[in-house]
């Protein structure tokens, strides 16, 4: 069973559940004891909800049901209780103590992402990335840094790529894509209105779109034709957002590696190239 499956889809579909999904959510994370060993009438009846709504809530997780949620929730709760009983090595030592539970949230946001990776979605992304002509990546926020990160990778091995930085020059850049071509939005809020304005705008030139973002439920999931997600864990000091360019920069690192093995397959791009790429880092 995968561990902090259901935690972890939780926390990604929160910012846009409703209000009455929100009551049976902060429920489960609470007191995830009391609702492994209940029944979904008697956690409707707890909260005050009709079973249908626990059960659409669990739909929305994409549970089978409440008895499959229970499963995965019971499961995280045994994870979650050995990494309780692990001690650190650094207990006397702040600075280093400080270091390695930095060290362990960055490592924990990795492997959260892989979990909830979907490998429908991700070998999708790989094929639409593999046979565009041009791919243009947009970021929102602190995620455009991402963007020009993945432009550099996919240009140093010869892709034609770009990455817009402000929003009037990514609109301009928008009208230049075609339907042989492809456009990857990177945002982990999803929220921002200006980049969805450019999605659409993309769309309706036929460009196939990808999103990566922090929310399984989001209006940037929604309307782009391939949606990836990410999620961090919280932590001291830094926002989520922060924790979260670790997750994005390596999703786009697994795409960037299956695309140019693709290409490499199909004759698409010189192997010496994406070998001293490999090399130089």
């Amino acid at each position: 069973m995968v561990k902090n499956q259901c935690v972890i889809r939780i926390q990604s579909a929160y910012p846009h559940l409703s209000e009455k999904e929100k009551i049976i959510a902060d429920y489960i994370l609470n007191y995830p004891e009391e609702t492994i060993h209940s029944s979904i009438n008697q956690v409707s009846a707890r909260l005050n909800v009709a079973d249908a709504t626990v059960f659409r809530f669990c739909r929305r997780l994409e549970f089978k049901g409440f008895q499959e949620m229970k499963i995965v929730l019971a499961s995280d709760i045994a994870h979650n209780d050995r990494i309780e009983e692990s001690k650190s090595r650094f207990r006397d030592d702040e600075s280093m103590h400080l270091a390695e539970k930095v060290f362990q949230d960055n490592i924990r946001t990795l492997e959260n992402t892989f979990q909830i990776l979907n490998s429908g979605s991700f070998k999708k992304a790989i094929e639409c990335l593999s046979r565009s002509e041009k791919i243009a990546f947009f970021g929102s926020g602190g995620s455009h840094m991402i963007a020009q990160d993945a432009h550099r990778k996919f240009v140093r091995c010869g892709v034609m790529t770009y990455a817009p930085s402000d929003g009037e020059f990514q609109m301009l850049s928008v009208s230049q894509l075609t339907g042989r071509d492809a456009a990857v939005f990177i945002s982990y809020s999803a929220a921002d209105k200006q980049l969805l304005q450019v999605v659409k705008a993309a769309k309706a030139k036929g460009c196939p779109t990808i999103g990566v973002t922090g929310f399984m439920k989001s209006a940037l999931s929604e309307v782009v034709d391939i949606s990836l997600h990410t999620v961090s864990v919280p932590t001291d000091f830094r926002p989520e957002s922060s924790v979260a360019r670790a997750a994005q920069m390596t999703l786009i690192d697994a795409l960037f590696v299956n695309v140019m093995k693709t290409r490499q397959k199909k004759q698409l791009h010189p192997i010496r190239q994406v070998a001293d790429w490999m090399v130089q880092g």
